[in-house]
C-alpha cells in the first residue's frame, strides 16, 4: 500500500501495475478504539422475502466508492500497541476489494432455528446465519490480511411451500476497534439512501498524507484537569485478564448463561416507565429523565431480585454517547464521525441490598442524575488512562458488573431493506465474534422498536437471572392484559 502521490486518476488507472490506490489519507484511532481491539461487532435482521444480493452489492459499492473512510484499511501502528485508518483518496482499481458480500443458502428451514410467529421470548439465532466464517476477529487481523473494513453476509431460506414463505438472515460485521453503534447506524443510512435512490450527506475523506484524530485534537486543546476524576475502568493485566475471562466462563457453563430474544409490547414499556417519570419529575422538576433511565433501574432490580448475595457489590456500565460532549468543546460536527465515541456512564457501585432496598422511582432518579453528571472531564480521564494502559470498561470496585447498551436512538433496528427485496423485518440479532470465541455475559442490549412499536431486548444472562426478567415482563403483561378485562 504506497502513500505515493499520482499526477490524476487516468493515470494512475494506466500506470497502477499494483492495483491498489495510489493517494492515502491516514489517521490514528483513538484509545476508545483500542478497548475493542479484539471484537467484531455484528448486527444481523430476519427479515421476510428474498434479499437480492445484487441490488446490495451494486448500492455497498456506490457507497464505498463515496464514503472513502468505508473503502479504508485498517494498519497497526509501527512500535506500537495502536492502529490507524488508511483511506484512499485516488482511483480505486477494479480489482481492489472495498467490501466483502458473501452470501448461502440454508440446507434447513428457518423453523429449524425459530418459530414463526416470533414469540415473546426466543433463543437468538445462530451468529453463523450472519457472519461468514472466514471474517476476522480482531483488528490485527484486520490489519495484517488487508481485510475490507465492513463485512455482510447473505443466508436465504427459499420458500418450500405455499405455507412457508421465503425469509432471508442480512448480516453486517465490522471491526469494533473501528466503528461503534453510532457508525454503523450511519453506515445502514447511507446503504439504505442507495439502494432506494436518495441523495444522502457523504462524509469529506480525509486531507492526503498525515492527519490528526478529531477526539484526540479536541482533549488536547481543552486541556482539562483531570487528577481525581473517576471513570469506570479498570487495568487489564495477567491477572484480571484471566479474572474476566474465567468469570464470564463461570456464567455460560456453570450458571447456564445464554443468548435470548424478549419482544416487549409497547404499552408494557408504557405502563413500566410513564408512571416513574412522572414520580421523578415531582421529585426534581428540573431533571430530564427518559425511558432508558427507568429501563437501565429496572433492569438492576429486576434481574438482582434473587440468586446474588445481598453484599455483592454491582456496577452498572451502561454506554454513552460522548460526541455532543466533544463538540461543545470546540471540535467540528462528529456526527459522522464512525468511530468510537462512547464510555460507560459515571454511576456509582451499589451493593445487591441497596438495589432491591431503593424504590425504582428513586433509583431512577439516582441513574439519571448521574447519567447528566456526565462532562468532558469524564471523556478526558478516561482517554488518558485507556492511553497509558490496556484497560477494561468495570469499575475497580465492582464484583459483578451488569452491562446495558441502548441503541434504540440510533434506530439500526429499523432499517428499511424492502428496496433490497424485504417483505419486512421480524427481529433484529447482534453479537460480538471474539478470537476465543468468548461469549459475554451478564448483558442487556437494547435493540429497538419493531413496526408495531415492540421494544426488542438482545440479553446473555445467566438461568436465574433470565427467570427473573421472564418473571418480571410476564407480570407486566399481565397488568395489560388485566386493565383490558
Amino acid at each position: 500500500m504506497s502513500a505515493a502521490a499520482g499526477p490524476n486518476a487516468e493515470r494512475e488507472t494506466e500506470t497502477n501495475l499494483y492495483q491498489t490506490p495510489l493517494r492515502w489519507g491516514r489517521y490514528p484511532l483513538t484509545a476508545f478504539d483500542n478497548l475493542f481491539d479484539r471484537s467484531t461487532f455484528l448486527t444481523g435482521w430476519l427479515v421476510k422475502g428474498t434479499i437480492d444480493t445484487q441490488v446490495l452489492s451494486s448500492a455497498l459499492r456506490r457507497v464505498t466508492e463515496k464514503w472513502r473512510v468505508l473503502a479504508g484499511r485498517l494498519e497497526a501502528v509501527p512500535n506500537k500497541k495502536t492502529f490507524q485508518l488508511a483511506v484512499p483518496l485516488s482511483a480505486l482499481p477494479e480489482s481492489y476489494r472495498t467490501f466483502v458480500l458473501t452470501e448461502t443458502t440454508s440446507d434447513v428451514p428457518l423453523s429449524t432455528y425459530i418459530a414463526l410467529p416470533l414469540e415473546a421470548s426466543s433463543e437468538s439465532l445462530p451468529q453463523t446465519l450472519f457472519l461468514d466464517a472466514a471474517t476476522p476477529r480482531q483488528s490485527m487481523e484486520w490489519a495484517t490480511r488487508d481485510h475490507p473494513l465492513t463485512c455482510w453476509h447473505i443466508t436465504h431460506f427459499p420458500s418450500r411451500s405455499p405455507a412457508e414463505p421465503a425469509h432471508t438472515c442480512i448480516g453486517f460485521g465490522r471491526p469494533h476497534g473501528v466503528f461503534d453503534g453510532m457508525g454503523a447506524a450511519a453506515v445502514m443510512n447511507a446503504v439504505v439512501a442507495e439502494l432506494r435512490g436518495n441523495e444522502w450527506t457523504v462524509p469529506a475523506p480525509p486531507p492526503e498524507g498525515w492527519n490528526p484524530n478529531p477526539i484526540v485534537e479536541t482533549l488536547k486543546l481543552a486541556a482539562l484537569p483531570i487528577t481525581g476524576i473517576e471513570v469506570p475502568y479498570s487495568p487489564l493485566g495477567v491477572k484480571s485478564s484471566l479474572w474476566l475471562y474465567g468469570w464470564h466462563l463461570r456464567e455460560r457453563f456453570w450458571r447456564g448463561a445464554t443468548h435470548r430474544i424478549f419482544v416487549v409490547p409497547k404499552e408494557c414499556i408504557g405502563l413500566l416507565a410513564e408512571p416513574v417519570k412522572t414520580v421523578v419529575r415531582s421529585l426534581a422538576p428540573g431533571l430530564t429523565v427518559t425511558t432508558g433511565d427507568v429501563l437501565v433501574a429496572w433492569f438492576l432490580k429486576v434481574l438482582y431480585a434473587t440468586g446474588t448475595p445481598p453484599e455483592t457489590v454491582v456496577h452498572c456500565s451502561n454506554f454513552a454517547n460522548v460526541r455532543g460532549l466533544l463538540e461543545k468543546a470546540g471540535s467540528d460536527s462528529l456526527a459522522l464521525y464512525p468511530h468510537n465515541a462512547f464510555m460507560p456512564l459515571p454511576y456509582p457501585t451499589m451493593t445487591v441490598k441497596t438495589i432491591i432496598a431503593t424504590d425504582l422511582a428513586d433509583l431512577t432518579q439516582h441513574l439519571c442524575e448521574s447519567r447528566h453528571s456526565l462532562s468532558l472531564l469524564h471523556v478526558a480521564a478516561a482517554e488518558h488512562l485507556m492511553s497509558k494502559a490496556l484497560t477494561m470498561p468495570v469499575h475497580p470496585g465492582a464484583q459483578d458488573t451488569l452491562v446495558v447498551s441502548n441503541v434504540s436512538a440510533s434506530r439500526i433496528l429499523e432499517t428499511d431493506w424492502t428496496p433490497a427485496g424485504s417483505e419486512g423485518t421480524i427481529c433484529s440479532y447482534r453479537f460480538s465474534a471474539t478470537p476465543t470465541g468468548l461469549v459475554y455475559g451478564n448483558g442487556v442490549y437494547i435493540s429497538g422498536r419493531l413496526a408495531d412499536g415492540s421494544t426488542v431486548l438482545d440479553v446473555n444472562l445467566n438461568t436465574v437471572r433470565m427467570e427473573n426478567l421472564t418473571r418480571a415482563i410476564g407480570e407486566l403483561k399481565s397488568r395489560i392484559w388485566v386493565g383490558k378485562v
